[in-house]
């Protein structure tokens, strides 16, 4: 019981988290020095710079492996001779999530943001 209502916490609150809040979180941001960003968020995965402005790129990777169901399987005996059949079931499934948010700097403060993947969430 205690693993079932697990699941379903995670669930429900894996619902709650959408890319508008993230949004509203990358908009806090805006106007806080490089310093401020890399003290919260660790070092960038990579920074560069170009055009009089820098660029910090923050990168998230998971997998998450959705177990499959086992087949059902039916017996049937003719004569001497028995013969079982499967039906159903489904394989393993692999999903993978990521997310690249890029924020931009003019005079090491943070002027705009963009970001790119399936997994830019905020709850």
């Amino acid at each position: 019981m205690k693993k079932l209502f697990s699941c379903s916490v995670f669930i429900l609150l894996a619902g709650c988290a959408t890319s508008a809040k993230y949004e509203a979180v990358l908009d806090s941001w805006i106007g806080s020095s490089e310093l401020e960003i890399v003290r919260s968020w660790g070092p960038p995965a990579q920074a560069y710079e170009t055009g009089g402005r820098k660029f910090l790129v923050y990168t998230s990777s998971r997998n998450v492996v959705l177990p499959g169901t086992a087949p059902t399987y039916t017996t049937n005996v003719v004569g001497n001779t028995a013969y079982t059949n499967s039906y159903g079931g489904t394989p393993a499934q692999n999903l993978a999530f990521s997310c690249e948010t890029t924020f931009e700097l003019s005079k090491e403060t943070i002027v705009s943001w963009s970001y790119r993947g399936n997994d830019c969430t905020a709850f």
